[in-house]
């Protein structure tokens, strides 16, 4: 069997060549890519009076287990504790991690991956390839019920331990986009003694091989994580992270310039250019993958047909919600994947038209005052100024429209039942850098991420195609194809490219933004 190298062995020297500092100053900065062993030591971390950092964050993780999660907050620390066989640097290009090396057969099909062997766990589990072995079992056994065999298990046949340092995947089908998949939180490795001692508790308890590893959690309040002094890489230059749950925008900025907090998550709008003049703090402001949007319980009349989808579209003034609302920093979406993903094609914003819409909702037999429930998540504060927004849009268009706004747990259980909701806000991340994650979870009609109920074999074989393909051409004419298509079945109302803003003391640096809206804290340090 021939093989195609991807990575060597010298891979995390050259990715420790190429680091760049974070936040020397106010104003947009440079990130660091600190994915490597090589970026993780620091003078700092030798010293036993090292501080804690503390990240005010705008709502609370649900549970730690990778292979069973998916809110973007579980995922943000869930980084923090675990590593993968590979990981993304700050241009979410893939480097090494927990794999040294790999190779693919010319079919795309078999991985072959080479493994560090300087690794242990937190509990002192040794890393090794039955450690990934054990891992992959559990996320490829349907009968587990893991939110992440959707994504990621369901596409792996097996995987073989073919000695302590060498590990291979057999793929059901070829997937182009393999190593952007197992590179994200649900390709962590989990201590395979937790997972065969403790497996229910992985989400309260979790063990990996990070550099950091749980303390305490008090939910709703605060999670706290300490380091890991054994850390393959080299000790953190923090002796831990406290996040704290704070929902209220004016609270976090508070924190921050009480120095409370060393950094926030969402820095308001109203705060961006005081705190962006002020030396005494960074604010990062950076475009991400996720696209803003509402989604659309097809299941629901009258929201089942195609008509009443395309009218709420039309209903929607985009331009003055990104220019007015968001004050320009986010751009109109043109696409249901965001442009810094692979996948996108630009199929154009739905215009703006009320009395074409209005024509629309006659013609299906609509009638004024027709009830119209939203759901939106209260930590997701980004969000909630175009939920108004549309809300305010569709009272207008004749709908009876009505805003909830639910606690994260809450609203992931809203979810489960379609008939809690007509329309959900929400956010869709490329967290792999590849459109193929997003396109299965969001609108393969299989899919138990796919919360509009969207059913079209045409769209679910392309999707399918464009995952297996393993020429880039051939993927992309294949989404291109499949966004075409729903745009015109109007399963979702697309907003917005989103950009996240993050304010930090200036006292600290280290941090890697990912495109993706996670953060790598393992070089985090304080000057």
């Amino acid at each position: 069997m021939k093989k195609r190298p991807f990575m060597h062995k010298f891979g995390g020297i050259l990715i420790a060549l190429s680091l760049f500092a974070v936040g020397c100053g106010n104003g947009a900065d440079s990130n660091t890519n600190s994915n490597s062993s090589a970026s993780n030591s620091s003078g700092s971390a030798e010293n036993a009076s090292l501080k804690g950092l503390t990240i005010a964050l705008t709502g609370d993780a649900i549970g730690f287990d990778p292979q069973n999660s998916t809110d973007s907050i579980s995922s943000l620390i869930s980084y923090q504790i675990y590593d993968r066989l590979v990981t993304f640097n700050d241009k979410l290009e893939i480097v090494p991690q927990l794999a040294e090396s790999w190779t693919t057969s010319d079919d795309g099909k078999t991985w072959t991956f080479q493994l560090r062997q300087d690794v242990t766990f937190q509990d002192g589990t040794p890393f090794n390839a039955e450690a990934v072995k054990t891992n992959f079992d559990r996320l490829i056994n349907p009968d587990k019920k893991l939110s992440q065999y959707a994504t990621l298990g369901q596409f792996i046949e097996s995987v073989t331990a073919t000695s302590d340092s060498e590990v291979v995947f057999q793929l059901k089908e070829p997937q182009g986009a393999f190593l952007n998949n197992i590179a994200v939180t649900s390709g962590s490795i989990i201590s395979p003694k937790s997972i065969q001692e403790n497996e229910e508790g992985i989400a309260k308890e979790p063990v990996g091989t990070g550099p950091f590893k749980l303390k305490s959690w008090s939910s709703g309040n605060e999670v706290v994580l300490e380091a890991n002094e054994q850390y393959w890489g080299g000790k953190p230059g923090v002796s831990g992270i406290t996040f704290k749950t704070v929902t209220e925008n004016a609270a976090r900025v508070i924190m921050l310039e009480s120095e409370e907090a060393d950094i926030i998550d969402k820095v308001p709008a109203t705060d961006i250019e005081r705190l962006s003049n002020d030396s005494n703090f960074t604010v990062n402001t950076r475009s991400t993958n996720r696209v803003g949007y509402i989604g659309i319980n097809t299941k629901h009349a009258p929201f089942d047909d195609v008509k009443v989808r395309n009218a709420l579209n039309l209903a929607i003034d985009r331009e003055t919600l990104v220019k007015k609302l968001y004050e320009g920093r986010v751009e109109v979406a043109t696409s249901f994947i965001s442009k810094n993903s692979f996948g996108y094609a630009d199929v154009g914003a739905y215009a703006y038209d009320v009395e074409a819409a209005k024509k629309l909702l006659q013609e299906a037999g609509v009638a004024e005052g027709t009830p119209l429930r939203i759901i939106l998540a209260a930590n997701t504060v980004q969000d909630r100024p175009a939920a108004e927004f549309v809300q305010n849009s569709l009272q207008q268009l004749g709908f009876k429209a009505e805003l909830q706004v639910l606690e994260l747990a809450s609203y992931l259980d809203a979810l489960k039942n379609p008939d809690s909701y007509d329309l959900f806000v929400r956010g869709a991340s490329s967290v792999t850098g590849d459109g193929d994650a997003l396109l299965r979870d969001s609108f393969l009609s299989t899919s138990k991420s796919n919360y509009a109920f969207y059913n079209n074999p045409k769209v679910d074989e392309l999707i399918l195609a464009g995952g297996q393909a393993l020429d880039k051409e051939e993927r992309q004419t294949a989404y291109n194809e499949a966004l075409q298509l729903i745009k015109a079945d109007a399963p979702w109302i697309p907003l917005y490219e989103d950009s996240v803003q993050v304010g930090y003391s200036s006292k600290v640096e280290g941090i890697t933004f990912l495109p993706s809206l996670l953060w790598d804290l393992r070089g985090v340090k304080f000057k």
